[in-house]
């Protein structure tokens, strides 16, 4: 796959084909353990020096990887799949990884040192991968032109919709992408649906009136029933 990369050269896809199948075939899943366990892979240092001082664009490499994917039946994305958005914390021992800080973990429920990466999501009913990420980064309080998640998060959504072209319509993302973020109406704005849960107190337009979304629940009965018809639309403000 590596060989059809234009945003490496020829060394560098030796290197990324040893990392590749070490993270797969290995054991050890360092770069000493796949440098020991993976032929042909040199040494170590090589292997290190590609992954930590090698100039090549990572933004070209993902776009080719994904126009890989896109190539076999099982792995091309529809207009019918989703793109999700979330954050995810990685936890670190060392303090000397770009990014790293303390940051909430909502799955450990307490603060943890690590990274917090803001990433898209591809899935439909046969096959599933990530799309893109960016790499949040804590500044301080006084700062006012650090990017914020939010921030990220727009970014991510123009670079698949601009540059990278997904066709999937519908992004999926929790409460906190849908508050005070403008991506719902970044995503509209490309014709895409979106679906994610609003705050009790947001304004959402409905059959032409202006309610709060607790306001309209308590309009909605729970009686089950087959929908063919198309759904109504909400409008968040």
């Amino acid at each position: 796959m590596f060989d059809e990369f234009e945003s490496l050269s020829s060394a560098q896809r030796h290197h990324a084909k040893t990392y590749a199948t070490g993270l797969v075939a290995a054991s050890n899943k360092t770069v000493a353990g796949i440098s020991r366990e993976v032929l042909p892979a040199g040494d170590k240092r090589a292997l290190n020096k590609f992954l930590t001082e090698y100039d090549w664009d990572e933004q070209q490499f993902n776009h080719e990887r994904l126009e890989e994917l896109q190539k076999h039946g099982e792995t091309r994305w529809s207009k019918a799949g989703y793109i999700i958005l979330d954050d995810t914390i990685t936890h670190k021992a060392g303090d000397e990884v770009p990014g790293v800080g303390h940051f909430y973990d909502h799955a450990e429920g307490d603060t943890v040192w690590g990274q917090d990466l803001i990433y898209a999501f591809y899935a439909d009913n046969k096959t599933a991968y990530p799309l893109t990420f960016r790499l949040y980064e804590k500044q301080d309080d006084n700062d006012q032109d650090h990017d914020t998640k939010y921030d990220l998060a727009r970014e991510i959504v123009t670079e698949l919709e601009d540059e990278v072209g997904v066709p999937a319509d519908t992004y999926l993302f929790d409460s906190w992408f849908a508050h005070d973020s403008g991506l719902p109406e970044l995503i509209e704005s490309s014709d895409k649906d979106w679906i994610g849960p609003l705050r009790s107190n947001r304004q959402v337009t409905y059959g032409g009136e202006e309610i709060r979304v607790d306001a309209l629940a308590e309009r909605i009965d729970t009686v089950e029933r087959d929908v063919e018809d198309e759904m109504p639309c909400f409008a968040a403000e």
